[in-house]
């Protein structure tokens, strides 16, 4: 008889976020996690690299090449879907589809780009639960010098 398998449960940190406020569209994020930001830096990195090799193409608002040329119309596809897979490595979770749904990730609105956009919304939330844990680590730290002095003290 097989045994009933069992369950480990803690605080993980994820939090859910709907996107532009679509329930439907749910994306699960650790923004205290400090690899995060390492991610987010190399994947930005990676992002820039990658675009250099497109510099002569044309991209329209939609996101899609603006040339009549097949090769210039796969390289914008595959720069997309590119950018797609940098957002799942810095969120260490497939959040793309969610974030970007059928948009090309390349898509303007006022000449920025949606997956620049989703940057720009994502790094506040960030910046603020990152400074919060820190805050949180700091304050536990302390906690635990006191009581390693009083313990020194008493000795």
């Amino acid at each position: 008889m097989a045994q009933q398998r069992q369950s480990i449960n803690f605080d993980d940190g994820f939090k859910s976020y709907e996107i532009n406020g679509d329930p439907q569209r749910i994306v699960r994020i650790d923004t205290a996690d400090y690899g995060l930001i390492e991610r987010l830096r190399n994947a930005k990195n990676n992002i820039n690299e990658e675009m250099k090799k497109y510099e002569n193409v044309k991209i329209k608002s939609d996101g899609s090449a603006d040339l009549d040329d097949e090769t210039a119309a796969d390289g914008i596809r595959d720069l997309g879907k590119f950018i797609c897979g940098q957002f799942d490595y810095i969120f260490n979770s497939e959040v793309s589809g969610v974030l970007f749904g059928t948009a090309s990730p390349l898509s303007t609105r006022g000449g920025v780009p949606l997956f620049e956009r989703v940057f720009n919304a994502v790094l506040p939330i960030i910046e603020t639960d990152i400074k919060s844990e820190q805050k949180k680590a700091e304050a536990r730290i302390k906690k635990y010098e006191a009581e390693a002095a009083r313990f020194k003290n008493s000795l």
